[in-house]
Order: C-alpha cells, then sequence, then structure tokens
C-alpha cells in the first residue's frame, strides 16, 4: 500500500504597506548618513593642523626643501610629526636628509615604499599617512595660489611679522608689508569672496577676501580698487582687485603717512587669528599673474 503524500501548506505573507515605506525610508536616512560620515568623521579621526601650529620659519623650510627636491613638502612634515620631532631639532640638515629619500615620488600609492627607504616600520609608516591626512588643510592652503603683486612689477618684502607697531597703540604687525611703486596692479591670491571693502584708519582702502580655502586674506594701502571689486564679488585667482598706495593711519583719505606699499595678512580659523604670511608668499612667488 502507498500512503497518500503530504502537501505542505505554503504560508502567505501580507505586506505592511505602510510599514514597509517607513522601512525604506529609514534605510535611506541611513544611507545618506554613512555616506555623509567621510568628511566630519575624518576630522574627528585625523583633526587637521592649523597654520598657527608650525613655526613660521619652518614652514618655508618645508616648503623651500620640498621644492628643491622635487618631493611633496606635506610628506616632509608628516615624517617629522610621526617621529615626534621637538622644534628644537627640526633642521634643514635633517629635513634634507629625508627629502633624498622621497625624492621623485609621483604618487601617493608609492609612499609606503619610499618610506621603507627611510624607515622600514610599519608603524611608522602608518603613522606618517596619519599625518599627511592631518595637513589637508595646510595643503589646500598653500596650493594653487599666486603672487599678489602682478607679474613685471619690481617690489621687495622681509619677514616683518610680529614687528612692534605704536600707531594707534602699541600693537603687533599682522602682515607683510610689500613695497612697491604707487599703482602697482595687486591681484587675489585665489579665488574667494570679497567680505569687506571701505576705509579703515590702520589700513586705508583695503579688502578682505574669504578665499574658498577657508582663511581671510587682508589687503590694505590701496591707492584706488579695481572698477569690478564690491563687497559679495566672487573674484578669481590672479585676478586684479586694486592698486597699491599710501592710505591709512588717519581719517577717510589720508595719504603719505608712509612710503607706498601692499600689506597682506592671513588669518585663520573662528577667531581668526593672524598668521605669518611669509612662507606662503615665498612659495607663491614663483607664480604670478600675467595682468593686462
Amino acid at each position: 500500500m502507498y500512503s497518500t503524500p503530504r502537501t505542505r501548506k505554503v504560508r502567505r505573507y501580507s505586506v505592511n504597506k505602510p510599514r514597509f515605506i517607513r522601512t525604506i525610508i529609514i534605510a535611506a536616512a541611513v544611507l545618506a548618513l554613512l555616506l555623509s560620515l567621510p568628511s566630519w568623521l575624518e576630522d574627528i579621526m585625523y583633526p587637521p593642523y592649523k597654520v598657527q601650529d608650525f613655526l613660521s620659519g619652518h614652514l618655508e623650510m618645508y616648503f623651500r626643501i620640498g621644492e628643491e627636491h622635487d618631493v611633496p613638502w606635506y610628506y616632509l612634515a608628516a615624517v617629522d610629526r610621526a617621529e615626534g620631532i621637538s622644534s628644537e631639532d627640526t633642521e634643514t640638515g635633517r629635513t634634507g636628509r629625508i627629502a633624498i629619500h622621497l625624492r621623485g615620488i609621483r604618487d601617493p600609492e608609492q609612499l609606503d615604499d619610499f618610506l621603507r627607504e627611510y624607515k622600514d616600520d610599519r608603524k611608522f609608516i602608518k603613522d606618517v599617512r596619519s599625518q599627511v591626512k592631518r595637513l589637508r588643510v595646510l595643503k589646500q592652503i598653500f596650493e594653487d595660489k599666486v603672487f599678489p603683486i602682478a607679474q613685471g612689477y619690481e617690489y621687495d618684502y622681509k619677514d616683518g611679522f610680529g614687528d612692534a607697531r605704536t600707531y594707534g597703540g602699541n600693537r603687533s604687525h599682522e602682515g607683510i608689508d610689500i613695497m612697491c611703486d604707487r599703482g602697482v596692479p595687486v591681484v587675489s591670491v585665489c579665488d574667494g569672496v570679497v567680505e569687506k571693502k571701505g576705509w579703515l584708519e590702520l589700513g586705508g582702502w583695503r579688502l578682505g577676501i574669504r578665499g574658498d580655502d577657508g582663511i581671510y586674506y587682508y589687503y590694505a594701502h590701496f591707492s584706488r580698487y579695481h572698477e569690478d571689486i564690491d563687497e559679495g564679488s566672487r573674484v578669481k585667482k590672479g585676478q586684479v582687485i586694486g592698486y597699491a598706495g599710501d592710505s591709512g593711519y588717519g581719517g577717510e583719505g589720508t595719504t603719505g603717512k608712509f612710503a607706498p606699499h601692499l600689506h597682506f595678512g592671513m588669518y585663520e580659523g573662528r577667531d581668526e587669528a593672524a598668521v605669518n604670511p611669509f612662507p606662503f608668499l615665498k612659495a607663491w612667488e614663483k607664480s604670478k599673474s600675467l595682468v593686462q
């Protein structure tokens, strides 16, 4: 005798449409959150350095030696930071030796191999990579800039950041004075937006431009502005924004209190702390804008 095959009951599921839709919406929101994590999570895991975290002389050294040896300067700085080198021990000879080991690097993917030539240590290499990520903001500030004085005009400057000033009370000089003739074209060092335009007693006719890199760039002592510049104007790197002069140190329209020059300042962070532009100017000096 043969037994009759047992039929298996098939369960039927009904979909709760409102709940299903809510689930899809929540899943999409979670996915969007996960996709946005890298931007702010990176800031937590690798808090970016500020310009003021480095001595200006050290930045100038990294920029210069990186240029001389064809090595991205931030690799040199990252090695020093990864090895915990103090400010006192950061010096040209050591940085030059590191640059020799990294000379010729063209791709970030090559970094590990080049670092092994210097120190074959996995933890060290990992630490260097972490330091490179922390230098990303300084890298953005450094790159894709031009010198503020247009090509073909004579000028002179030195590192006068922090020098004593007495007009308006005892204070420190918060920028670099680029000496030049009255009327020399001044250009924006980067893309950005004009936030401030007008007269200041100390700065005379001045402009404040918020660069796309987040830095507030301050240009002072203009003889006049370029006609296309107003508050809210979008400016491009190398665009003429005004002309050097000797305005300032008095009521509106005061001139002749000092030799013509451009005062150039840089301010970073929410508190807009003044940082020394000198090392950046030395690096940007190789890139000038040709204007009509």
